[in-house]
């Protein structure tokens, strides 16, 4: 190349400009952030799509089995027969340790229900919602005893230690963990992800506290666990997804 020529390497190149774009949201955006506030994470009542098929799943199955275990209405199986009485029979000291826990299965919890739900989410649908799956459960529980019309465990079985008065409905299924469980599927994914299972572990203890008090046989309470959460399920599906809170 001769001094003086021009050089033929060619320069760095140079990616064009692109003109600076402002996102704006989409017409569904607008409507969600409108509906659940910004600024929180989205969650469900119920957690996401997986949890939610799976309580449905093992609610459906638990209503299912108990039911086709329950055969003739005015005989109880033998296994059925010794798990009550192993917990009936157990000493009159914890009656009263019992009691507060079992108050989650009653009609009450669809106020304070409610009212927990409102001061962790500061929403006002997701408590609604959680208020519609106690009175489903609780509505539901009525339908079922009607239908089936199983008696009490005094009425089948002798030597019941009877903890509790004025019980004149059918024994399945049992109304108090039908609640407890419906609100536990509710309130659950509210609690820190290793603190969840506490939810769940009221409730079982509510229908535990019923067969210990000798108003329900084991069966009751498995049916009307199942039949909680599927309520607690449906309610979730009305409430939706929620922002929990603001950053």
């Amino acid at each position: 190349m001769s001094a003086g020529a021009p050089s033929t390497t060619s320069p760095r190149s140079v990616p064009p400009q692109v003109p600076y774009a402002i996102a704006c949201p989409t017409p569904e955006e607008a409507r969600t952030e409108a509906t659940h506030g910004t600024g929180g994470p989205t969650i469900s009542l119920v957690g996401p799509a997986g949890y939610r098929a799976a309580a449905f799943a093992i609610g459906a199955g638990l209503l299912a089995l108990s039911w086709l275990a329950l055969g003739e209405r005015d005989v109880v199986p033998r296994w059925e027969a010794d798990t009550f009485e192993a917990i009936n029979g157990l000493p009159d000291w914890l009656r009263w340790p019992l009691w507060t826990p079992m108050q989650l299965g009653t009609l009450w919890m669809c106020l304070v229900g409610p009212t927990l739900v409102y001061a962790a989410t500061r929403r006002m649908r997701p408590a609604l919602a959680t208020a519609a799956g106690v009175l489903l459960a609780w509505g539901a529980a009525k339908a079922v005893k009607s239908l089936v019309d199983r008696g009490r465990p005094a009425d089948l079985l002798g030597g019941v230690d009877v903890r509790q008065a004025d019980i004149h409905s059918a024994g399945y299924v049992s109304g108090h963990a039908a609640v407890a469980f419906a609100l536990a599927a509710m309130v659950a994914p509210l609690f820190p992800s290793g603190w969840r299972w506490v939810a769940f572990g009221l409730a079982t203890v509510v229908g535990f506290a019923r067969v210990y008090y000798g108003v329900h046989l084991p069966l009751d309470v498995i049916g009307g666990a199942g039949l909680g959460l599927l309520c607690g399920v449906v309610a979730s599906l009305a409430a939706g997804p929620i922002a929990v809170g603001r950053r």
